[in-house]
């Protein structure tokens, strides 16, 4: 038993209490005054003093990628690297460091570094660094990837190389490829990638789940890629060092379900399904991103008009996928990121509504929809979840400033990224962070999902669609459970909820939403287990 007291404590409804809580066998057993609940607790219970520190419900990431965070905390990370000289840099220092990988991995690069020559990327920019190893690198968002020429050869591209479907390898005047690789062309590289071992994904798991525990957050759902963690992690959770429930969502490939797949996806939600670990549903990706001109927008780009981008799904095929997952009783999670792609997945989910609605099927990403499509959501119970770091893009990937708006239209900019515009219709909306890819602090996402601007400030990106501190808290915490069905048990501070609890510095509904992110995690708490604790008097951070 722990008794948590001289706390300001954030109840559902927005209230605050100034009071104590004490948690009994991994639940909230009581709420209340502080000198009710002191003066009344049983001998032997551990008392903490917070010191006026705020407890918020645990938050929820509710789309990150767990296999991408291991491998982007044990590889080359690029995602702050501010040039392409650094990149480059990079790589040749981690070369130099691991004479004995076999594969040079990096994950994160930016597409607008201000020193990337005018043709853009090319293999013989990592040949001049590393002529003799395979070197393949993802961007920053997961739809692109640059590889040097002994990663392409082990991949076997050349210029006779048909682009696959789906995916284009970008080529130089003369045929021959660049090394650029965009959607589903990366696969073709990707799958020969000599894969983490054992050790190296307990490593790394090690790594993500302290990353999780020392930014608060109890609860994450993965976004597919991630399904062949499933062994390590159970073996974390049966040994009791798993220190955040996680979700798993599974992919379903196109270009159209396999039974075979369907019937894999069934035996692991039979195996794994524990309030630790589980597998939460399929995942469709419909489309890329509009950074790269890959996400689907019929109505063409701004900068490009006859450009429609790429969709991944023939829809009719996706259709009829939709509908076999559903009866499944699996929740269905759609990557959607261009306005096509959006109303492509909301009419998928039109077909039966009263499922869709049951299993809270979600759209990811909801960049820039249809004005016509804002209000479906609500109509059909669909879960939008959006990533509110990535409206201000800048202070992630080097060089992006202005990028993703020089996209889109101006008079569809209104509908970036549209927390506002999907709250006032009613709509569930969760967040979460799409970690490695931006950062990992809800801290920032909220302060970001307020101010619609860069952690340096300057002008705010469509400050119509900026929500408050409480409704940005509100997405990463109960909106998170719920989108996960985990609300009963999960998501606000009520007595009979699992004890999943951060504690800060300071409430982020006392503090200016510039000053957010300042904010200091000072404990988490998974089921009363104190899994983080850097409070000044601990003696160590756990």
């Amino acid at each position: 038993m722990k008794l948590l007291y001289n706390a300001r404590i954030a109840l559902p409804g927005n209230e605050r209490l100034e009071g104590a809580l004490l948690v009994r066998d991994g639940r909230i057993a009581e709420i209340g005054e502080r000198s009710v609940l002191v003066d009344g607790c049983p001998e032997g219970v551990e008392q903490i003093d917070l010191g006026g520190a705020c407890i918020l419900p645990g938050f929820v990431d509710s789309h990150l990628h767990l296999l991408m965070g291991a491998e982007y905390l044990s590889n080359i990370g690029l995602r702050d690297a501010r040039t392409m000289a650094e990149v480059v840099g990079r790589v040749k220092a981690f070369a130099a460091a691991h004479p004995e990988r076999e594969w040079l991995l990096g994950l994160e690069w930016s597409y607008g570094y201000p020193d990337l020559p005018p043709e853009g990327f090319d293999r013989a920019m990592l040949d001049a660094v590393v002529p003799d190893r395979p070197v393949f690198l993802r961007s920053g968002m997961a739809h692109a990837a640059w590889a040097n020429s002994k990663a392409l050869e082990l991949a076997g591209i050349d210029a006779s190389t048909p682009d696959p479907e789906g995916g284009e390898i970008v080529r130089r005047p003369d045929g021959s490829p660049t090394g650029w690789l965009k959607e589903e062309a990366g696969k073709l590289v990707g799958a020969h990638v000599v894969p983490m071992d054992d050790a190296m994904i307990r490593d790394g798991l090690e790594r993500v789940l302290g990353e999780m525990a020392r930014c608060g957050i109890t609860r994450v759902e993965s976004a597919a890629y991630d399904e062949g963690l499933f062994p390590a992690l159970g073996e974390m959770e049966a040994s009791g060092v798993l220190t955040c429930r996680v979700g798993v969502m599974v992919e379903m490939p196109p270009p159209a379900l396999s039974e075979k797949r369907l019937a894999e996806i069934e035996e692991l939600r039979r195996r794994y399904q524990s309030p630790m670990l589980s597998l939460d549903g399929v995942k469709f990706f419909l489309d890329g991103v509009l950074e790269s001109h890959t996400a689907c927008m019929p109505q063409g780009y701004a900068d490009r008009p006859d450009e429609k981008g790429t969709l991944v799904w023939k829809p009719e095929a996706y259709k009829s996928a939709v509908s076999q997952v559903s009866e499944g009783g699996f929740q269905i999670w759609t990557h959607a990121i261009g306005s096509g792609a959006i109303q492509l997945a909301l009419d998928a989910y039109a077909q039966d509504p009263e499922k869709t609605r049951l299993l809270r099927h979600r759209v990811e990403h909801v960049e820039i929809p249809f004005v016509e499509d804002i209000s479906r959501f609500r109509e059909l119970g669909a879960v939008a979840c959006l990533q509110p770091v990535m409206v201000a893009p800048s202070d992630e990937w080097m060089g992006m400033q202005g990028v993703w708006a020089q996209r889109v239209r101006e008079s569809e900019l209104e509908r970036a990224f549209p927390n506002r515009a999907l709250l006032d219709a009613g709509s569930v909306v969760a967040f979460g962070t799409d970690w490695p890819i931006v950062s990992l602090s809800p801290l920032r996402g909220i302060s970001k999902a307020v101010t619609r601007c860069s952690l340096a400030g300057g002008a705010s990106f469509v400050p119509q669609q900026a929500i408050t501190v409480s409704e940005a808290l509100y997405a990463y915490t109960a909106a998170g459970a719920f989108a996960c069905h985990r609300e009963a048990e999960e998501g606000s501070i009520e007595v009979g909820k699992l004890a999943d609890l951060v504690v800060l510095s300071a409430d982020p509904a006392d503090v200016s939403p510039e000053q957010i992110p300042e904010i200091s995690v000072l404990m988490t708490i998974l089921g009363g287990r104190v899994v983080y604790d850097a409070r000044p008097e601990a003696a160590s951070i756990l």
